[in-house]
């Protein structure tokens, strides 16, 4: 087949191109143009958690598909149209995940304390988000780089040492598997229940290992790839445990964004590490256990939207609040920038470090340039698991 794909191509290329118009760097009939930005829309609207990415190499009426996309149904239509209109398709388009070239294993396991996810399998790539320890994710490819999807239906690359991929069957092991859940926001697991023992690896708020015992002032866990250590229990906790004395209401999470207070930015950061400003309000309620999305531009549309008072009256401590460009009659808003409301006139926000500004101009920590492209609010805390987007690992299918 990849003989066939191969001359076929060598064929076009030697082909002259019908008459078409440019889209990006490459020359495609409009018609195909048109129907490729339409099934984009349909079905892959926000290509950070959907794919239709395809290339064309046309010939006449021939035509070669190659790249890749996550919707089965989007690659059926595109076939069916592009027949409808005429053209002969030799068909490489891939559907992801690659279940053929992975050998069934098209799950994997986050295996160091903070995995970054890149744009692009390389290390010079933007990144995009990152993924904490334990975190089960989806495989989509493997090539030196693994393509993986998130719990909050992010897609990005990681480099292969960050994840562990396993099957179905090994992940539905690991995530019924009794956990040890870190609470601090650092640490170390060693290779012997004593500090004074070789590290194994750092961790951070967030991370879960598997439990495998107790030993004095330690729990001894095993990491997805099954290395083995040992945690001191000041600094983790049964996952059980841990979740039977959560609290997810509003005042508690707000102590633990305090707990952060002066943590450095870090774009696209989602960890104790460093935190981007929609990371932070994704990392404070990871850490109770809730999942959201993971951009302050898909954060903005979940939950109830609230158009803020002057006074702020009808803010609530808890409540996300956005900042960007405000809407006119000819465009949208632009969501840049989140923040969470602590009541008072003040607000908690990753932007430089975490710190509290305050949209009161007598009080000190007033934030005349915030204040300027505030934008609006939303509710999220009563709509966990109420709606979609808005989850706890109890329920979110990655976790199941």
């Amino acid at each position: 087949m990849k003989k066939l794909a191969l001359l076929f191509f060598l064929f076009l290329s030697i082909i002259l191109p019908t008459v078409a118009s440019e889209v990006g760097d490459r020359s495609i009939p409009v018609e195909i143009a048109q129907l490729t930005d339409s099934l984009k829309q349909q079905f892959a609207p926000d290509k950070r958690v959907a794919l239709l990415d395809v290339d064309y190499s046309f010939a006449g009426k021939n035509v070669m598909l190659r790249g890749v996309t996550t919707s089965t149904k989007a690659k059926v239509v595109l076939l069916k149209e592009l027949a409808r209109k005429g053209y002969i398709v030799m068909d490489c388009l891939q559907v992801l995940p690659d279940e053929g070239g992975m050998e069934g294993k098209t799950y994997g396991i986050i295996n160091v304390s903070v995995a970054n996810l890149r744009v692009a399998p390389d290390f010079s790539s933007e990144m995009m988000t990152q993924g904490l320890m334990g975190m089960p994710v989806r495989v989509l490819q493997r090539d030196g780089w693994v393509r993986i999807q998130t719990p909050d239906d992010y897609i990005a690359w990681v480099h292969r040492v960050g994840v562990y991929p396993v099957t179905k069957e090994e992940m539905t092991t690991w995530n019924d598997a009794e956990k040890i859940v870190v609470t601090a926001h650092y640490g170390f697991v060693y290779s012997e229940p004593s500090q004074n023992s070789q590290t194994i690896s750092d961790v951070v708020a967030g991370n879960r290992l598997k439990w495998d015992g107790t030993k004095g002032a330690f729990y001894k866990v095993v990491y997805p790839d099954g290395r083995e250590g040992y945690i001191s229990k000041s600094i983790a906790m049964p996952e059980k445990k841990w979740r039977s004395g959560l609290k997810q209401d509003a005042a508690s999470i707000i102590r633990t964004a305090y707990t952060m207070m002066g943590i450095p930015y870090l774009w696209a950061g989602t960890s104790s590490k460093g935190v981007d400003c929609s990371g932070f309000m994704r990392t404070i309620l990871f850490m109770h256990d809730i999942i959201i999305p993971r951009d302050a531009s898909q954060q903005a549309y979940v939950g109830e939207h609230i158009d803020i008072a002057p006074d702020f009256s009808n803010l609530q401590p808890g409540d996300l609040i956005f900042f960007g460009r405000k809407a006119t009659s000819e465009r949208k808003e632009r969501v840049v920038h989140v923040g969470m409301y602590i009541g008072d006139k003040r607000f908690i926000h990753s932007q430089g470090d975490v710190h509290i500004s305050s949209f009161n101009p007598a009080d000190e920590l007033f934030d005349e340039y915030n204040l300027g492209r505030l934008l609006f609010a939303t509710r999220v805390l009563p709509y966990i698991n109420k709606e979609e987007g808005l989850n706890t690992t109890e329920v979110n299918e990655y976790y199941k």
